[in-house]
């Protein structure tokens, strides 16, 4: 796995590929069909389709390592919580919003209950699920929870940081798409 995230790093995509292809048999081999390595190898497998833009051979491996990870780990995880992310953000790029919504909220739910309200997560899902609503035109579902991630990233990181410059411009955008430029600016 640390190979393939080398070659994935270099944006050797398909040796990134074949590496995790290797790495999922070799994990099955070693430790059957249900186990955090077969999980991993899955995600990351995911990931490397997603960079191909191979979007429903990710999905599949997102799908499978959900399933997994669901029977090893109880419903409250962070895993579960990362695969239900990975899975939404599939979705967002086949454009399957409503989906991706559904995804994203079953994260936040798990991430709000086993992190801090300050937590990088909590503010990643946050932005997670306003993305999906601008993208679903929802704008003031999209404002509010950009609006929450931005609070939790300037508790976190303070006023100079690149998180937060990208709280604030999608935020800005946001605004722009509701028509109030002033609240842009």
């Amino acid at each position: 796995n640390n190979l393939g995230k080398a070659s994935q790093a270099l944006g050797q995509y398909n040796e990134a590929r074949e590496i995790y292809e290797e790495a999922l048999i070799n994990s099955k081999e070693i430790f059957g069909e249900e186990h955090p390595a077969v999980t991993t190898s899955y995600n990351n497998l995911g990931t490397a389709y997603r960079n191909l833009r191979q979007y429903n051979e990710a999905k599949e491996c997102y799908e499978k390592a959900l399933i997994i990870t669901k029977k090893i780990f109880c419903e409250e995880h962070a895993t579960v919580a990362t695969s239900h992310t990975n899975l939404g953000n599939v979705y967002q790029d086949l454009g399957q919003y409503n989906q991706a919504k559904e995804c994203y909220q079953k994260a936040l739910i798990i991430i709000n209950k086993i992190f801090c309200e300050e937590h990088a997560a909590v503010a990643t899902s946050y932005n997670n699920l306003a993305a999906v609503y601008h993208n679903l035109g929802q704008h003031n579902e999209a404002k509010q929870n950009y609006e929450k991630a931005l609070i939790i990233a300037r508790k976190i990181f303070g006023e100079e940081n690149a998180a937060v410059a990208t709280s604030y411009n999608k935020l800005g955008n946001v605004y722009e798409d509701l028509g109030q430029y002033n609240e842009a600016k």
